[in-house]
């Protein structure tokens, strides 16, 4: 493959960022999470961190943290819910020892250090769900990058890595598929940095992140592209042929897995007051998890949609009402091509463009980048109305089960979902 000359792009976006204006933000920043992370949350007091101050700090780190708007400076759309960074902070703050190794990986500038440092905190975090860990890197690459943003790539995803490097035809001196995820953030943040100033673009790895994601250099590497519609700009992924050609591979844990989620959904949104619709398949097998009270179940919807529109509502996998209205529903996606719930809600979304309920696509971390990508092709970001990653976000198992073990479940609202949820847009 022949490299694409960038250079073009890169005067082209040279002269319209200031680097050193951004870069001077990023220090301010960056100054704010050192303070934080060391004075506060590695502090002896008492109690939990309040959520105030741990928004404030997710605003750097996360673009889709609450209160970031369009021109707020945040480090990346790190996929992680609102509810679990607080939660993250104040695990630091009363688990010590976690608290230390995350702060020595942040401090650690010798790189093999550095890389047995994460690989120890993959060890010692391992099986715990609290987002910290993933094999994505988003979580620890967003830290690094709001702690020294100035020599760590906003780039936090792994995949997105790799993706930019391999169309930079740059050299990766270790086997990937069997390198640690230290190996991998770290040598990774190295290669494109040194790669991308080799090919001409000045700045720190703040500016090269910023450059990386510039439309149309984002347009040439990882085929993202934003087509106008009448009312506004949608960015659309137009996923590669590998990404595509996936098959629906099911097996029976995957169906079980997924009837326990179900069943799940049902009893939460019982414990919250809601009656609960399951499709008429699913219910033998959702009920041997789940033994609902008088009047839980519905029996039928008591909508007043026309026939096509009621036939594809019937056979979302999970449906929360209040009286008449359906207030959530849920798809819980058990297929690794992730299609199936998707296509439903954009069937919904089709037949009714104004329909004014809350969509969550439900499946495990494995699958998250995946049902990201998805519901951002063009096919669901150019329905009538909105596009479907406007109405529809994603919830992990994990975020489920934390859910269903809060405490004082049946005094909370629905909207807790809002600190669970990940949104691709």
């Amino acid at each position: 493959m022949t490299i694409p000359d960038i250079s073009p792009l890169i005067r082209q976006f040279l002269a319209t960022y200031d680097k050193e204006e951004k870069d001077q933000i990023w220090k301010e920043q960056s100054k704010r999470v050192h303070d934080f992370l060391n004075n506060r949350v590695m502090s002896n007091s008492l109690g939990d961190i309040p959520d105030s101050e741990c928004d404030e700090i997710i605003r750097i780190l996360d673009r889709n943290g609450k209160g970031n708007i369009k021109d707020s400076e945040a480090v990346a759309k790190a996929m992680v819910p609102q509810g679990a960074w607080r939660r993250m902070f104040n695990e630091f703050h009363t688990n010590k020892e976690l608290g230390s190794l995350i702060i020595n990986v942040l401090n650690e500038e010798d790189s093999e250090q550095k890389i047995k440092l994460i690989d120890t905190l993959y060890e010692v975090n391992e099986g715990q769900r609290n987002n910290l860990t993933g094999p994505s890197g988003n979580t620890i690459g967003a830290f690094l990058a709001a702690y020294d943003p100035l020599n760590n790539l906003s780039i936090i995803s792994l995949k997105d890595r790799r993706t930019l490097i391999e169309f930079l035809e740059l050299e990766v001196p270790f086997d990937w598929e069997k390198a640690s995820v230290g190996t991998k953030i770290v040598a990774t943040n190295k290669i494109l940095l040194d790669g991308l100033h080799n090919l001409g673009l000045d700045g720190s790895a703040r500016t090269v992140s910023v450059f990386s994601y510039f439309p149309p250099m984002k347009a040439l590497w990882k085929g993202e592209h934003t087509v106008k519609r009448t009312d506004k700009s949608i960015n659309v992924t137009v996923p590669t042929t590998e990404d595509s050609v996936i098959p629906d591979v099911v097996d029976s844990e995957s169906i079980r897995e997924s009837m326990q989620i179900q069943a799940l959904l049902a009893i939460i949104g019982t414990t919250m007051g809601f009656s609960i619709w399951l499709p008429k398949a699913d219910r033998s097998r959702v009920l041997k998890v789940w033994s609902p009270g008088e009047g839980e179940l519905l029996d039928d919807l008591p909508l007043g949609y026309d026939a096509t529109t009621m036939k594809t509502i019937e056979q979302i996998d999970v449906l929360w009402l209040r009286k008449r209205t359906i207030v959530r529903a849920f798809e819980v996606e058990h297929t690794t091509a992730v299609y199936s719930g998707l296509l439903r809600m954009a069937d919904l979304v089709a037949l009714q463009p104004n329909i004014n309920i809350k969509l969550h696509i439900v499946a495990d971390d494995a699958r998250r980048d995946k049902v990201i990508q998805e519901i951002q092709r063009p096919v669901f970001s150019l329905l009538e109305g909105r596009a479907l990653s406007e109405m529809c976000t994603f919830l992990s198992y994990d975020s489920i089960k934390n859910i269903s073990e809060l405490k004082h479940l049946p005094h909370l609202s629905d909207m807790v979902f809002e600190d669970y949820e990940e949104r691709a847009e």
